[in-house]
């Protein structure tokens, strides 16, 4: 009797423990599921960009434009531009916006304002909406690395009417300017560029800004960059305009950052002036992100229109 019995409680501890095991895998493999789960679903909105309603147009300040169309280099989305032509003029600068803001509202909805300025001093003028941007077709971002195509696209149509490589300039703000980097080192078509309050990395800036953006704890970020990759195919770690730049050069480049930018903090910007030897570095004083021409407006049309003026092709 007593070895039947320990026969059966040796059953019921050996049935327990399974039951234990399964449930331990259980919970594990639905808590896994969950933190995947969440993972892509941040992934996805980490690169979902959000489209600003237009405010104003160049003809807002007095200059006129048109609305034209064309596709990316990469033919994977149509992009959005409004053209300021200058009939004059040999010279054309490609404006470039940063992430969830568009050709409108950069600038704090003073971007027509800058280009209308800009055309005035005898630029034509191209200003894009970013992929997933403005009236751009649907994308998602990728904080510079797809993006580049569209600014790159923007060349493509500016050559096809009548300007010449080396003639074409771009100023790019933000993610627009990380963009602007990466199109200028792939394309020697662009003879000159102007990078306003960009990162160096992006990967350092998004751990820095993922629990805002986010709404969760550092302990999903690794996963999330991963889902990025697996899931949607974007690797957000390669965005790196650090390596970039100095392929730019012996072209010109101008970088801009302002030293109060609590969002890209200044370090960012002496960072690529450093590994861009030769290049222009301007850092304004109390200029927070993206705020550098709200400082001194016409200061900073001088310095971008002088830098275009001196270094684009006639």
């Amino acid at each position: 009797m007593e070895t039947t019995a320990s026969t059966a409680a040796a059953r019921r501890a050996r049935r327990l423990r399974q039951i234990a095991l399964f449930t331990a895998a259980t919970l594990v493999t639905l808590v896994m599921a969950l933190y995947l789960g969440i993972s892509t679903y941040a992934a996805s909105i980490l690169t979902m960009p959000q489209r600003d309603a237009e405010v104003n147009t160049p003809a807002t300040f007095g200059a006129r434009f048109e609305e034209v169309r064309f596709p990316a280099r990469s033919g994977d989305v149509e992009i959005a531009a409004w053209y300021l032509p200058q009939p004059d003029s040999a010279r054309a600068v490609i404006l470039v916006h940063g992430k969830d803001s568009s050709r409108s509202t950069e600038f704090q909805g003073r971007f027509s304002e800058f280009a209308a300025r800009l055309y005035k001093r005898g630029f034509a003028i191209l200003m894009i909406d970013l992929r997933g941007h403005g009236a751009s077709g649907d994308a998602r971002f990728s904080f510079g690395l797809a993006e580049r195509r569209d600014i790159l696209g923007a060349v493509d149509w500016l050559m096809t009417h009548g300007f010449r490589a080396g003639s074409i300039g771009v100023l790019g703000v933000s993610m627009g300017a990380a963009s602007a980097i990466g199109a200028a080192a792939e394309d020697p078509a662009i003879g000159a560029l102007v990078a306003d309050c960009t990162y160096a990395e992006i990967e350092p800036l998004i751990r820095r800004h993922w629990r805002t953006a986010s709404g969760l704890p550092d302990i999903f970020l690794p996963s999330t960059l991963f889902m990025g990759r697996f899931v949607l195919g974007i690797d957000l770690t390669t965005a790196r305009p650090v390596t970039e730049i100095d392929d730019i050069v012996p072209r010109p480049v101008l970088i801009i950052h302002g030293d109060a930018d609590a969002f890209t903090p200044v370090e960012n910007g002496r960072a690529l002036a450093a590994a861009a030897p030769g290049a222009e570095y301007w850092e304004v004083p109390g200029a927070g992100h993206a705020r550098s021409y709200d400082i001194d407006p016409q200061r900073y049309v001088d310095r971008v229109a002088g830098f275009f003026e001196r270094h684009l092709g006639r």
